[in-house]
């Protein structure tokens, strides 16, 4: 039976919605028929990725020169990143390509090819309203649940699009479409209550103050404040890799006082690297010692006398994305991957002709910006959007296009 590219996109979405959907709410753990069948869908999603990936492979020339070498670099290094950890062991396998931040994370990018066809977004946004659909009938789940604490952070991966929705603009959709967006809406601000996700709040308001600077009717204003935006974040990203996180942290609370839960996570990692694995990482499977987990483990147990849930003291993922792309694949994955996300976010906002793009700039940007405080790299939905956004604004004939001659493609 032959299956169109766009239904095999369409499945491949949905595929990946269903198995997070199914994932945060069994926890499936160790090697058992309900993780096999769980899995299977992230397995179908990464397939017909490929598959997708390969028929279009020809599409990457319609990238600027400049970033079709990075994006060629860019996968050349995550491939040898990932077979970095090449191993006999069967479980070794499972957690490489069954968990979602091991090697699936480093060929997320290449979304960038499935994003030169504009059309395809149509299908993101079913896929988007899908996920919001998905979560609606998960609260009917909440009452069972059983265990300790909060919820777990997965809870909100399909919950997250509602901030590309709003970056993208309500008024697009239709009304029964607007409805679902509101409902869900106030679903994410529950989840993110009861998961006590800091950063989903960070997420919103970011968001919102963006799309207000969207909005600023003086063109020469706006662009000003969004250079700005995109200068000092530039500048931030230098200051930290360079000075510490710690110092600039430090600086700011002379003037803001907040708590800040991640100078332990930059000071740790860069204390356990040495200078070669700074620069190359440690693989998709590299680990490192946390000492805050270990002494926190030992404080619940032995002067508390409580039992610990908390993370094991060697650490095979890292909160920060871009700490997590140093560990795995070094400051070479970090640069490279900077580098698209940056350049892209700038010509998206800068020389583009059309709203869509320009948004799609603004989501590239926010994205880029909470990966200092969070948002490891994953394959799932929020990374999708991120690297097809990349590939739909380095089109120049897209960025070209006319407001109605992207709504005409997209059917908004």
């Amino acid at each position: 039976m032959y299956i169109s590219q766009s239904k095999l996109l369409q499945y491949t979405l949905y595929s990946n919605a269903i198995y997070v959907f199914l994932f945060f709410l069994f926890l499936p753990d160790g090697l058992s028929l309900q993780k096999i069948i769980i899995t299977s869908f992230l397995a179908f999603s990464v397939v017909s990725t490929l598959i997708l990936c390969f028929l279009n492979r020809k599409t990457i020339d319609n990238l600027p020169k400049t970033q079709k070498r990075i994006f060629i670099f860019l996968m050349v290094w995550s491939t040898i990143t990932i077979v970095r950890s090449f191993s006999f062991q069967l479980q070794d396998w499972l957690t490489n390509f069954g968990n979602v931040y091991m090697a699936l994370a480093w060929y997320t990018p290449l979304f960038i090819i499935i994003g030169q066809k504009i059309k395809n977004w149509a299908i993101v946004f079913k896929s988007i309203s899908f996920m919001f659909q998905l979560m609606l009938v998960s609260l009917f789940f909440l009452p069972f649940l059983k265990g300790y604490g909060k919820l777990r952070t997965e809870w909100s991966w399909l919950l997250r699009p509602i901030n590309f929705i709003f970056i993208i603009g309500v008024n697009f959709f239709k009304t029964p479409s607007r409805v679902l967006v509101f409902t869900t809406f106030a679903v994410y601000i529950l989840i993110a209550i009861l998961a006590e996700q800091r950063i989903e709040f960070i997420y919103l308001f970011l968001v919102i103050l963006l799309v207000f600077t969207k909005k600023i009717k003086q063109i020469k204003i706006k662009r000003t404040l969004l250079r700005y935006v995109i200068g000092g974040f530039s500048l931030l990203v230098i200051l930290i890799f360079t000075y510490g996180y710690g110092s600039i942290a430090n600086l700011v609370q002379r003037f803001v006082e907040f708590q800040d839960s991640r100078i332990f996570l930059y000071n740790e990692l860069f204390e356990d690297l040495n200078s070669s694995e700074e620069i190359f990482g440690r693989g998709s499977l590299g680990t490192y010692y946390s000492y805050y987990m270990e002494h926190t483990k030992w404080y619940i147990e032995e002067i508390r006398g409580g039992t610990y849930y908390g993370d094991s003291s060697i650490r095979i993922t890292i909160e920060v994305g871009y700490l997590q792309m140093i560990l795995k694949g070094g400051f070479i994955l970090f640069v490279l991957t900077l580098f698209l996300m940056l350049s892209s976010s700038y010509l998206a906002i800068f020389k583009s002709k059309n709203r869509f793009v320009i948004s799609l700039g603004i989501y590239i940007l926010v994205i880029s910006i909470l990966s200092l405080i969070s948002f490891r790299p994953a394959f799932t939905p929020t990374f999708i959007i991120l690297w097809m956004a990349v590939g739909t604004v380095l089109n120049k004939k897209y960025r070209n296009m006319s407001d109605n001659e992207i709504n005409k493609l997209i059917r908004l």
